[in-house]
């Protein structure tokens, strides 16, 4: 019975030795990718069932207890609320929404399962007053629109506000005392935390787009306020089966599995990735994973649980930057994975971040440069009587594409090529809409100015 004991205990204390050595190398790791990568203020945090592993915070950001807008993580909240309702009687996962929201009456049933797993058909950018079912109708294409009108379907079935159902069946529970379900009530907080835009590699601090009646989003699909701490004792609540500190049940088992795994697929086959209700799933390198990421205008969060290591991770950071350090931290994401799981990964480059930015920058000012050499010509006119047709039908043609459809094709090009619209662009990336509206207005200037020349030289075309 002893040697069984020892045997026990070995175990038991290897894996903890193990367990440390992993959250030490993620927190030498995390300082150096935070210096890096330039990174304004961040915050992670590595919780177990029990306790907290590892609380971090970089520049900006002095402490656990500041907040954040967390982004789209908020779907896992409107998801878990949606459940609970479930578990009540109170919601049909089948139900057609018009059953909720009679002003919702589509042409197709759309169910509330087919919000959140993102199979309604509504369109990646469509916004509540404009919903429309598309042809992406019973597959994956994901949309925020969707956790709004979930949001709008707690409210119809509690008879509660969103910000008051929440705050009563979640935060209140799980002791969350500084998250807030109404970002207008945050703005003021002393505790929230400005944001950073960026701008051609350089952040700039300012206040977030708060929502409004025709935003892109609300707070059920991206803007709950919170902070690390409280994040972490959500995440702690899945590891422990749905029960809170206190032991008060949440969500059952049951429905937490639904979260995750009832799920669709998300159609990349390079990465088996999935969604469920609020979380996407995948195996990645023999290892199950939850996740889901988040991103207001000037933040950008992460999150991920661990079922089988029973760990929960968060990272908030009060920074966009979505050509650049967005695309970097979802190398740090995997990084983290594969470090908690004891494996190696590569040092993190220290000037990744600046040349990356000093490429794009290059790009910019290559459009730039286009428009104003485009302007430029334009107070060049010449006499082309003299010249041969082909010459000048040549001419005419070069006009026609620099000072017409070369304005047009940066002000669509976003739209026919990434399909993302440009008033996208503009809260987004705003260094790119205004090189994009700038160089536009100047090579469509130049075309005004080539017409008004002639027309004053009596010039042919």
């Amino acid at each position: 019975m002893k040697k069984i004991f020892f045997i026990l205990y070995f175990v038991f204390a290897a894996s903890c030795f193990a367990e440390s050595q992993s959250i030490q190398k993620l927190d030498e790791y995390l300082g150096k990718m935070a210096d890096a990568y330039h990174i304004p203020g961040m915050a992670v945090c590595v919780a177990n069932p029990d306790e907290m592993l590892l609380e971090k915070s970089f520049g900006e950001c002095d402490g656990p207890d500041r907040q954040f807008f967390i982004g789209s993580m908020s779907k896992s909240y409107t998801a878990l609320c949606v459940m609970q309702l479930v578990e009540k009687g109170l919601v049909n996962l089948d139900e057609d929404i018009s059953g909720y929201l009679p002003e919702y009456r589509l042409e197709k049933k759309v169910t509330v399962l087919s919000l959140l797993n993102h199979t309604s058909g509504f369109d990646t950018h469509s916004k509540l007053h404009n919903a429309k079912i598309t042809d992406s109708y019973g597959r994956y294409e994901y949309a925020n629109v969707n956790y709004d009108l979930l949001g709008k379907i707690i409210e119809s079935v509690s008879g509660l506000s969103y910000e008051d159902y929440i705050t009563k069946n979640v935060f209140d529970p799980l002791g969350m005392t500084d998250s807030k379900a109404d970002a207008w009530k945050a703005k003021d907080s002393p505790k929230l935390l400005k944001g950073n835009r960026n701008y051609f590699g350089f952040f700039k601090q300012g206040d977030a787009d708060f929502p409004t009646e025709k935003s892109w989003f609300h707070e059920p699909a991206g803007y709950i306020a919170s902070t690390p701490n409280d994040h972490a004792k959500y995440l702690r609540m899945y590891l422990n089966g749905g029960l809170s500190e206190s032991g008060e049940r949440i969500i059952s088992q049951e429905s937490i599995n639904s979260m995750w795994y009832k799920n669709v697929p998300l159609g990349e086959e390079e990465y088996d990735a999935y969604y469920g209700m609020g979380w996407n799933y995948m195996n990645w390198k023999g290892q199950d994973m939850v996740f889901h990421g988040g991103q207001v205008e000037n933040g950008i969060t992460y999150m991920y649980i661990l079922p089988d290591k029973k760990l929960a991770v968060c990272f908030m950071i009060n920074a966009n930057d979505e050509f650049v350090l967005n695309n970097l931290m979802n190398d740090v994401i995997w990084d983290s994975v594969a470090i908690l799981g004891g494996k190696p990964v590569e040092e993190v480059s220290e000037n990744k971040y600046v040349m990356l930015h000093l490429l794009y920058d290059a790009i910019y000012l290559l459009i730039f440069c286009l428009s104003l050499f485009i302007l430029i010509r334009a107070f060049k006119s010449r006499h082309i009587k003299s010249q041969g047709k082909k010459r000048r039908i040549g001419k005419i043609i070069l006009g026609i594409l620099a000072y017409l459809l070369f304005p047009l094709f940066l002000l669509t090009f976003t739209k026919i090529l990434l399909d993302t619209p440009l008033w996208v662009v503009r809260l987004f990336v705003p260094d790119l809409y205004g090189v994009l509206l700038l160089s536009a207005c100047l090579s469509f200037a130049g075309g005004i100015v080539k017409v008004s020349r002639m027309c004053l030289l009596r010039h042919e075309i």
